[in-house]
């Protein structure tokens, strides 16, 4: 199991179909701070769009390809002892009483059952009202952000918010106990006590989220340092994964600390070997902006050395310096700064290849889609790409409803973890 590009063609792929979590968040003024989401979704329509999605996938991929995240949990919790120590970390995070953890802890419980309510938050038992044991986690959805792989490894993430935890501790005894990931190499920048030792050394929290970190190739990493992920948690991956050869560079950008650009492929993702999409006010240079500045650690015989001074250029300035020119650029939102402003908030530089040039989008995204077709993109809906050829494919812009999922604010590529790619 390996992925060395954002774009080889795919061959495993970790999702999670919206459930029940999505019906139990409530209504409230600060429903974006306690759940990071700012509306709720129409689950059913969005489990349609979703299963539209992943169909799409396994199209490519194969039927087997597309695994579910809750399913992968449900194997782990089979296994007695690693069950019960997943479930006293669950406890302890979420101050259960001890007539709760009793509960969670019943061997009446199958391990389907508990995996759903490990997500949604909701314990359903044979003749007995619902109960609620803590909130809903609807953001696992977005499991690109649960972790990274990169060639061999796994880097697990540390989310920045408190509602997105839970999802941290869930795939962590997923990468770390099922067989299936068996054969990758975890990173955990606070799995070491040496690590937590030199915690005090760093720059300030510790907090690392997969939607920001990109493969380049099979020694380099592009990561976006800002609202998700900080510094001091970069530094400490590139400790990590320069001492044991895993990576020989890692390309920093770094990001405005907003909402609307929470993690770098929110507005820039790669989906072949020289095409990009990106959202132009943050790495063009415009009467009314500046490229985000980049930075790159070097890996210097197992030792982290920092550049002496940071890019003001930006990023493809960077990326030119390392050879990748990336000639056809497609701009989030078209020429238009107001068109470029509403699609990136819908997804429109938000995009998932399944194999070199061939990728998915919101077909809300019109603007950034006419970009595409200027560049000699064909563009196809969802449905004409099932009744084709995926083997002779290429050069494709596939468009995907996402009426409901796009309100949940993430697009194709924060729906999916890709775990292995040819």
């Amino acid at each position: 199991m390996s992925l060395r590009s954002e774009y080889d063609r795919l061959q495993k792929v970790i999702i999670h179909s919206p459930g029940r979590e999505w019906d139990l968040i409530p209504v409230e003024d600060d429903i974006a701070e306690n759940y990071l989401v700012e509306d709720i979704l129409f689950r059913t329509r969005a489990e349609e769009e979703h299963k539209q999605f992943v169909d799409c996938l396994r199209h490519v991929a194969g039927k087997d390809s597309a695994l579910e995240f809750c399913d992968l949990l449900t194997d782990v919790l089979e296994i007695v002892d690693i069950r019960s120590e997943l479930i006293d970390k669950v406890v302890r995070l979420e101050g259960l009483n001890p007539n709760n953890e009793a509960l969670l802890q019943s061997e009446n419980i199958d391990s389907s059952r508990l995996s759903q309510t490990l997500v949604s938050g909701e314990l359903i038992l044979p003749h007995q009202p619902a109960k609620i044991l803590f909130k809903p986690i609807p953001n696992i959805l977005f499991t690109r952000d649960i972790a990274a792989v990169f060639a061999d490894c796994v880097v697990v993430s540390h989310p920045a918010k408190a509602v997105r935890r839970r999802e941290g501790i869930l795939a962590r005894f997923v990468f770390g106990y099922h067989p299936t990931f068996k054969n990758l190499n975890i990173v955990d920048i606070l799995g070491e006590s040496e690590s937590k030792k030199n915690c005090d050394k760093l720059s300030g929290p510790m907090s690392l989220e997969g939607g920001d970190l990109m493969v380049l190739d099979k020694d380099t990493i592009v990561i976006g340092c800002g609202q998700r992920t900080s510094e001091s948690a970069i530094e400490e991956l590139a400790r990590r994964m320069f001492r044991e050869n895993f990576a020989q560079r890692i390309v920093v950008v770094k990001l405005p600390k907003e909402r609307s650009t929470m993690h770098l492929d929110t507005v820039f993702t790669v989906i072949g070997p020289e095409e990009i999409v990106y959202y132009p006010p943050l790495f063009e240079k415009t009467n009314g902006s500046s490229p985000c500045v980049t930075m790159i650690y070097e890996n210097v015989r197992g030792e982290s050395k920092k550049s002496s001074s940071e890019n003001p250029d930006g990023l493809f300035s960077t990326l030119g310096e390392l050879g990748y020119d990336f000639p056809t650029r497609i701009r989030c939102g078209g020429e238009a700064p107001l068109f470029q402003t509403r699609e990136q908030w819908t997804d429109g530089a938000n995009l998932f290849a399944v194999k070199p040039t061939v990728a998915f989008i919101y077909e809300r995204n019109t603007e950034t889609i006419r970009g595409f077709r200027e560049a000699e993109f064909s563009i196809v809906t969802s449905d004409e790409f099932i009744s084709g050829d995926p083997e002779s494919v290429n050069r494709t812009l596939v468009t995907l409803n996402g009426a409901e999922l796009s309100r949940g604010r993430g697009g194709a590529r924060c729906m999916t973890l890709p775990v292995e790619r040819l």
